[in-house]
């Protein structure tokens, strides 16, 4: 029997659910916020606050690999979230 595919909203959220995961695996104490306001094209937003004393390196990394993994997701499926880590 075939695999269903994923609506776009079980899509979404396994996504998001994946970011988180990325997000925690890399900075386990930062907060992270998902927003579903659509603003254009959007489908969600992931806003991370990353914990005061975390180094700009890792900073760095954070937004490199957050940024990296939305653009896949993009590419992969469709879906644009919007990923950004606040100061």
């Amino acid at each position: 029997m075939p695999r269903k595919r994923p609506n776009r909203p079980e899509l979404l959220e396994a996504k998001l659910s994946e970011l988180t995961d990325l997000i925690k695996e890399l900075s386990p104490e930062a907060r992270v916020e998902i927003v579903f306001t659509h603003y254009e094209d959007e489908d969600a937003a992931i806003d991370v606050y990353p914990p005061e004393l975390l180094r700009t390196e890792e900073v760095r990394r954070l937004e490199q690999a957050l940024g990296e993994r939305c653009n896949d997701i993009l590419l992969d499926t469709g879906l644009f979230i919007i990923g950004a880590v606040q100061d």
